[in-house]
């Protein structure tokens, strides 16, 4: 990446003070993209401050704008996350004349339940993530594909609804604002002759009813992320000019907090070039809780005296009556600890060589983003 300039725009959220100064560098693993295959983008971002900063991993696509629901005898959901949005305009200007429709990078996600997580930053130090994105090509008339050079820039972005909360009880900095990437060159080409294949389906219910909003994703036979789509109220969705080969369509509803997931696998071949394939997905009782999304706590202990504390090992537990969960962490030398916890009433216990135990309540709000514990250790001697 040695050469790249970065362009660095911070923007204030929600009216807020700039977080301290990130910049963000971004790679490609190969200079071109043939379709149908997905391009994997290495985002490096600098923290150029002079204090550390906590990041929210992993970036996701741009979504619509999420809302904080607040109605009577309701808890207040937090919302927030990290977000990359890909820029791609096609290098020759002359060509660009011609443009009906603008080319597009879409952001994949990851097949698997989301583990979102907070990352410690240091001052001039680095944060390494890559995003696997769907890179297409601008249309001219009659909707023929532009295929050729085209620059590429990334907008990485972050907003919470608690992130004062942060500052105020913790003193430390969860970065929200935006960061515009340097432009890289990329050469976007199309399918190979022999990319023939057809893969389409269908999301159901167990009554074989159509499903919308399921995110459908197609990934070659090593797990390889190639395309997603979101079904619409017909319930399918297609994915054309693959190779032939054998290809696995995992789909999960979109935005769930449950593990919803369904796959099937399907192989294309030179005397069945095309497949349909058919996701049925069934209401499942959920009692376990590797298949519930947890999400990022940042915990800091102080003494009495309001310093941060440090030897305390910190044990949280879940449980609602049908599902039994337990973190353990260790707190820094600064007092945080983050942790990956279940929506609701976690029990903290905190743990000193030398000291009683001291039990207190996190209770995690529901919702994404993050949240954030004040916790006060006072060490009884045993």
């Amino acid at each position: 990446m040695a050469g790249f300039l970065p362009l660095l725009v911070v923007v204030p959220v929600h009216g807020q003070s700039p977080s301290p100064a990130l910049k963000v560098l971004i790679s490609l693993q190969k200079p071109f993209e043939a379709e149908p295959e997905a391009a994997r983008i290495y985002l490096q971002i600098h923290n150029s401050s002079s204090e550390p900063v906590w990041l929210y991993r992993r970036a996701h696509g741009p979504r619509p704008m999420e809302r904080i629901v607040s109605e009577e005898n309701k808890p207040t959901e937090t919302t927030g996350g990290s977000i990359v949005d890909v820029h791609l305009r096609l290098a020759d200007q002359q060509a660009a004349k011609s443009i009906v429709s603008p080319a597009e990078g879409k952001v994949l996600e990851y097949v698997l339940m989301p583990k979102p997580r907070l990352v410690k930053v240091e001052p001039n130090a680095d944060y390494k993530e890559t995003s696997i994105v769907r890179l297409q090509p601008a249309l001219a008339e009659g909707d023929k594909a532009i295929w050729g050079a085209y620059q590429l820039t990334v907008d990485y972005s972050a907003s919470f609804s608690d992130a004062g909360e942060f500052q105020r009880n913790l003193g430390v900095n969860l970065w929200q604002g935006q960061m515009t990437s340097n432009t890289i060159p990329v050469d976007l080409r199309p399918a190979l002759p022999d990319s023939m294949g057809v893969l389409t389906g269908s999301a159901l219910t167990k009554d074989l009813q159509p499903r919308a909003g399921m995110r459908v994703s197609l990934q070659d036979e090593k797990g390889l992320l190639i395309d997603q789509e979101i079904t619409g109220v017909d319930g399918k969705f297609s994915f054309e000019h693959l190779p032939l080969a054998l290809y696995w369509v995992t789909g999960r509803q979109e935005g769930s907090t449950e593990d919803t997931v369904t796959y099937r696998h399907q192989e294309l071949t030179r005397s069945a070039p095309s497949g349909d394939v058919q996701l049925v997905f069934y209401p499942q009782e959920i009692n376990d809780q590797k298949q519930l999304e947890h999400k990022p706590v940042l915990f800091r202990v102080y003494d009495p005296k309001g310093q941060p504390e440090s030897g305390i090992d910190l044990d949280a537990t879940f449980s609602n009556g049908d599902i039994i969960d337990d973190v353990k962490g260790a707190i820094d030398s600064d007092g945080t600890a983050m942790l990956e916890l279940l929506p609701g009433r976690n029990s903290v216990s905190m743990k000193k060589r030398g000291c009683v135990e001291q039990v207190d309540r996190a209770d995690v709000s529901p919702g994404l983003g993050a949240d954030s514990f004040k916790l006060v250790f006072d060490c009884t001697k045993k």
